[in-house]
């Protein structure tokens, strides 16, 4: 083959292999628990073990002794986008949905109150969790082949069975302490270790001149790690009024990639690919108010901020950077709880979360992003804690989150002397939540 042919190509690989910086999550997740499920906010919370997380300060309110908090999260997730390249080889209209749901989100929480002193750690996902699974195609792949064929100077004719898979998980440990300074101010200092990975199978079949099918996969892995530190305060100035903040620091990640397979030809050079990208984790800000209305029933107020743009997550080919066209993000809810009696509790939620976009489209142009879809949304949950003895709890959730519809134009295209493409998106999630907290 001639090397002019593979320009295409070329492009085709460059654009597959900055998939994995998508998958790191524009936003940190906020669900990392069954209790957060069915209240949406847990800032000031201090009736769970899951506030190792939320409000860590505010353990040394807690019994004394240990305390453990297990659970699991089911995502439902069912991202959609359609489009109309207006190339030959994409075959007009094309609408593409998330194919399978994600049932394993875990969490694992455990501390030691012993009145004015509390140590505390965690196992969770605070980003990824979740597969893009897309086995018909997408957005990308469809452009990337549609490019392919028309670039190949009549090599290949069409192509089919383009498929992109790509799954994140960002592994947390936690561990920190707690000081109750008085009965009416606690502090807590943590350390926490991200250890990210993420794996990307994509391929397509290109069909020559000659009626032959070129069945081309190509799969990677990509991971890195780093730590970061917390910072928590509970305050509570009247015995009906607490309030919870927390600080969480910048996570520097440098993500190395590591070819698995790959069956395009070799002409590309990329048996020995390598390359570092750097996708920090974002620091955040949380802080909440937990009112107790009468002995039954507490409301709860919480806002957190996301520092997207003080992350380094690399720049685009015109030196601009990638968090910058993000921007920053942040959220506010409320919740309301009723103790129906002294074994079974009752609440319900919700929040709502806002992307300050600088410039939407020109992020979107990160392979992934439409795959996995974020825009504004709302979430609503539900759910009981039933304590079924004295030192078990039970709890349970559901919860819808609604993402805003939103029509991007599809900048990939026209950066390569298309004609404008608006692609035109919306997003639903429904999870199931159970779980269990402990206390001895």
């Amino acid at each position: 083959m001639r090397n002019g042919k593979f320009v295409i190509f070329g492009l085709l690989f460059v654009l597959l292999f900055t998939v994995s910086d998508v998958f790191a999550n524009i936003d940190q997740l906020s669900n990392m628990s069954t209790e957060w499920i069915r209240t949406g906010n847990r800032n000031a919370a201090t009736d769970s073990t899951d506030i190792v997380i939320y409000n860590p300060a505010g353990l040394t309110k807690m019994s004394e002794g240990v305390h453990l908090n297990i659970g699991n999260q089911a995502l439902f997730r069912s991202p959609e986008h359609s489009f109309d390249l207006g190339l030959p080889a994409s075959n007009g209209q094309k609408s593409y949905e998330q194919d399978d749901p994600d049932y394993f989100l875990p969490n694992l929480y455990g501390a030691y109150n012993d009145g004015d002193f509390a140590i505390f750690g965690g196992i969770y996902v605070p980003g990824g969790g979740a597969t893009a699974d897309y086995p018909n195609g997408s957005v990308n792949t469809q452009f990337i082949g549609a490019m392919t064929v028309m670039g190949s100077s009549g090599m290949f004719t069409a192509f089919k069975d383009d498929y992109l898979e790509a799954s994140s998980i960002y592994l947390t440990s936690e561990v920190g302490a707690a000081y109750r300074f008085n009965d009416k101010i606690s502090l807590a200092l943590a350390v926490r270790y991200i250890s990210a990975e993420n794996e990307v199978k994509a391929g397509a079949t290109f069909i020559d001149a000659g009626a032959n099918d070129h069945r081309w996969k190509l799969r990677y892995d990509t991971d890195a790690d780093g730590f970061g530190g917390v910072v928590g305060m509970n305050m509570s100035p009247t015995p009906e009024l607490n309030i919870g903040l927390r600080y969480e620091s910048r996570v520097k990640l440098d993500f190395k990639t590591d070819l698995k397979q790959n069956d395009f030809p070799e002409e590309f050079g990329l048996a020995d690919y390598r390359e570092k990208n750097r996708r920090d984790f974002p620091a955040m800000f949380g802080i909440g108010a937990e009112y107790r209305l009468s002995p039954k029933l507490s409301t709860e107020l919480d806002f957190n901020w996301y520092f997207q743009e003080d992350a380094n997550w690399g720049k685009f080919d015109d030196g601009s950077d990638i968090s910058d066209h993000a921007g920053d993000c942040w959220s506010l809810g409320g919740t309301f709880a009723y103790q129906v009696n002294e074994t079974f509790l009752v609440s319900i939620g919700t929040i709502y979360t806002k992307f300050e976009w600088n410039d939407i489209a020109a992020y979107y142009q990160e392979i992934g992003a439409f795959e996995v879809l974020y825009t504004d949304n709302w979430h609503i949950g539900t759910g009981f804690a039933w304590k079924i003895k004295e030192n078990v709890t039970f709890n349970f959730a559901v919860g819808q989150t609604i993402w805003e519809d939103k029509t991007i134009a599809y900048l990939q295209a026209e950066n390569n002397g298309l004609p404008p493409v608006d692609v035109k998106t919306e997003n639903a999630t429904t999870t199931v939540a159970f779980g269990f907290d402990l206390a001895f």
